[in-house]
């Protein structure tokens, strides 16, 4: 087995011989409130690394937009470029639900006029904390030039993302998006697209995200879930 870099607790990265590209293997583990509620699930990893690897495909082949993804040579593992992950978790809102509701007092459910972008600081032991653009850059955990990069490229990718669920007549509500640099020093979308990391509605509103999981214990009710939008994507490509 390859040397491991990093294991969160969703996954875990190995280096390989190449020393510009890592392993990335999905677990079955699922997690919520900082990992304060966790469990397992049955076949996640392979869940979500195939429809994360349907939608890197899909992005690869969006003017403007860039991402880690290589290839997939096991259902459950990915070789994705080696990046220096910047620190920071983009949020990007279509609607209002999760933190911001608690956070401002905004009804759920509340449309936003445009996309709203929230940036949070990366780091599990302090919460993954709300900040401001100054805070980003005095502490400097990127520079003002990535930091606009980031946040275009948030927008681009999540307008992009926002079409591609319309396409199966469902609703991206929000979504995070995290960033790299790779050792040409191009920034690119890293990490997953995955029910774990964007919160999606059916025309009734019904959940099919990690909200299932956060809202309940009933873990054949969230592999139903997680396997609809798998079985969902595969099934059809877009163009």
């Amino acid at each position: 087995m390859e040397d491991k870099m990093y294991e969160g607790k969703a996954k875990i990265l190995y280096n390989t011989n190449d020393v510009n590209v890592s392993l990335m293997h999905f677990k079955d583990d699922i997690t919520a409130g900082d990992g304060v509620k966790h469990d397992t699930m049955t076949n996640k990893g392979k869940l979500n690394c195939t429809i994360s690897k349907k939608i890197f495909e899909y992005l690869d082949t969006c003017r403007g937009i860039s991402t880690h993804y290589i290839s997939s040579p096991q259902a459950n593992e990915q070789l994705v470029k080696k990046l220096h992950i910047l620190p920071i978790e983009v949020i990007v809102r279509n609607i209002a639900a999760g933190s911001i509701c608690k956070r401002y007092g905004v009804r759920k459910g509340h449309t936003f006029k445009t996309p709203l972008i929230e940036l949070f600081y990366k780091d599990d032991e302090l919460h993954d904390p709300l900040v401001r653009d100054d805070v980003i850059l005095e502490m400097e955990w990127c520079d003002s030039t990535q930091l606009s990069e980031i946040k275009n490229q948030a927008l681009n990718i999540h307008n992009k993302m926002t079409e591609y669920w319309n396409h199966y007549e469902l609703t991206l509500v929000d979504a995070k998006y995290e960033f790299g640099i790779d050792h040409n020093g191009n920034i690119m979308l890293a990490d997953e697209v995955t029910p774990d990391s964007c919160r999606l509605w059916d025309k009734d509103g019904a959940s099919l995200d990690k909200d299932v999981f956060r809202q309940g214990t009933d873990m054949d009710k969230v592999s139903t879930v997680y396997n609809y939008i798998h079985d969902l994507i595969q099934a059809d490509n877009i163009d």
